[in-house]
């Protein structure tokens, strides 16, 4: 028998990883299992906190609004009636049309550079907001903001799915969106401090607060050229030994990852006709109304407590402090159960429970522990609606696109949000309350009723195919050529 035989006999992977070298993966085993541990461990170390931190200064600079709100940014720039509400409608006109251009970007060059450069010129514009003398200056400002905020947020979770398994991906999802609930948090902090701390001739402490806030964005999005990771086939030497990278492009493969067109247009049209990425966007527009009223108008629901400058500033802190824990606990049961849609439905209620809340009672004490439910419920959705679109979509253009229509119709109805919480509305804001209450039930509601189709579809595909058997890369990159996707016999979605 001869050595190539005999490796294939032992189930033992050989590929070329020079011109005369070979490594050998053993495909099963304890050996396997602890290349597979070192791996993620790795990964874990740098490819997820590396994206927790580029989201953490996304959500930072796109949130600082609310708190610059509280430190003089309608006299400093000398708006009048909706301007302010105006000016934070822009920034979602702006990251709504450039969402599904930004994944076709990441298509002709690597994730790296585009999230590299669309972070430096986000936060020049962040930084520019500290010059805005007139409502016109701001309003050019947040559009543009929005147009390069767009190349970070979608592209994440495409990245992510290069490197982890589709039931490790919520929780990774989770560590990387949670960010933006440590984002509310330290834009509190940072606003207490500026506001308490810093004083300057000429800056005003809304000026400050962009100032500080943006330029290390700047520095860090040339960093990210170099530093972010693409794809498994492109790890360094330094960070992963031989046989790491060979398994990890071999995950890789087995989460379907094996497309190598670079745009597949029958995958774009694919993603639109798909019923599951309209279920999927109808519940991400319920989740960006609240949260984008959440995330611009907390400072203010705060101050209107009782709660006062610098003191509302800091207030604002524990309800995202709820957040942070909520969605790592909510997020890691999710990939444990493999469930997302009950998740979603559950976080939702949690959300409604804060709503009624906040409409029922004047008492400052059930208000706030109202803004606290509503944090607690809202922010494990965006990880889990984000894993479940990338785990149910094969075939590398269909999956970018659909997370860019899930972003894209959610944005744009994010607009929304920034226009229900009305000054003459203030302190109770019953139409603010009320408009929000009802999209967490749309989101219950699309939920549960995407989970009940899923599972009816799977237990078909197992009643008429039998139980599911892995595909070799080939096969899967046939089913992409031959334009099954995600409908081929052995691929069954997460419910």
């Amino acid at each position: 028998m001869s050595e190539k035989s005999s490796v294939e006999k032992a189930d033992i992977a050989t590929v070329e990883s020079g011109p005369k070298q070979e490594v050998v993966v053993p495909q099963s085993g304890p050996e396997r299992d602890a290349i597979v541990k070192r791996l993620k461990r790795k990964l874990d170390l740098r490819l997820v906190p590396y994206l927790a931190l580029l989201y953490l200064f996304n959500a930072l600079d796109r949130g600082n609004i609310g708190n610059a709100r509280l430190a003089g940014i309608e006299e400093g720039t000398h708006l009048k009636g909706n301007q302010f509400y105006n000016a934070l409608s822009f920034f979602y006109f702006g990251y709504t049309i450039s969402q599904i251009p930004n994944m076709f970007i990441m298509k002709k060059v690597t994730p790296s550079v585009l999230v590299g450069i669309t972070m430096v010129l986000w936060g020049v514009c962040s930084t520019a907001m500290a010059g805005a003398k007139n409502y016109s200056g701001l309003v050019a400002a947040r559009f543009f903001m929005g147009v390069f905020e767009a190349g970070v947020g979608p592209a994440a979770p495409i990245i992510l799915s290069f490197f982890y398994l589709r039931h490790e991906l919520a929780w990774r999802t989770a560590l990387f969106y949670g960010s933006s609930t440590f984002a509310g948090a330290f834009g509190g902090l940072i606003a207490y401090g500026v506001s308490t701390n810093l004083a300057h001739e000429k800056l005003a402490p809304w000026q400050l607060l962009f100032i500080i806030e943006g330029i290390p964005t700047i520095f860090l999005g040339i960093i990210t050229v170099f530093l972010l990771p693409n794809a498994p086939e492109t790890l360094e030497r330094w960070f992963v030994t031989p046989e790491e990278k060979q398994v990890a492009i071999e995950r890789s493969r087995s989460g379907h990852n094996t497309d190598t067109t670079t745009l597949d247009k029958r995958q774009l049209l694919a993603s639109i006709n798909d019923y599951k990425n309209i279920f999927t966007c109808l519940i991400y527009i319920g989740l960006n109304i609240p949260l984008a009223s959440y995330t611009s108008f907390l400072p203010t629901i705060v101050s209107l407590m009782g709660y006062k400058h610098a003191k509302a500033q800091l207030m604002t802190v524990p309800p995202y402090a709820c957040a942070i824990v909520c969605v790592f606990a909510v997020c890691w049961n999710s990939d444990r159960t493999r469930q997302r849609g009950l998740h979603v439905a559950g976080s939702a209620l949690v959300a409604c429970i804060g709503y009624i809340l906040l409409i029922s009672s004047g008492n400052v004490k059930a208000n706030y522990t109202g803004a606290c439910f509503v944090a607690m419920g809202l922010y494990p959705i965006i990880p889990l609606m984000l894993s479940w679109v990338a785990n149910n979509n094969v075939g590398h253009t269909k999956r970018a696109v659909s997370v860019a229509m899930l972003n894209t119709f959610g944005q744009c109805f994010a607009t929304v949000g920034t226009q229900i919480y009305k000054s003459p509305t203030a302190p109770r804001f019953f139409m603010g309350y009320g408009v929000c209450l009802a999209f967490t039930v749309v989101m219950i509601v699309f939920s549960l009723g995407l989970t009940v189709f899923l599972k009816r579809e799977n237990d078909r595909r197992d009643a008429k195919y039998g139980a599911p058997k892995p595909l070799t890369s080939e096969e899967q990159q046939e089913a992409i050529n031959n334009g099954i996707y995600d409908d081929h016999p052995s691929f069954r979605y997460f419910i």
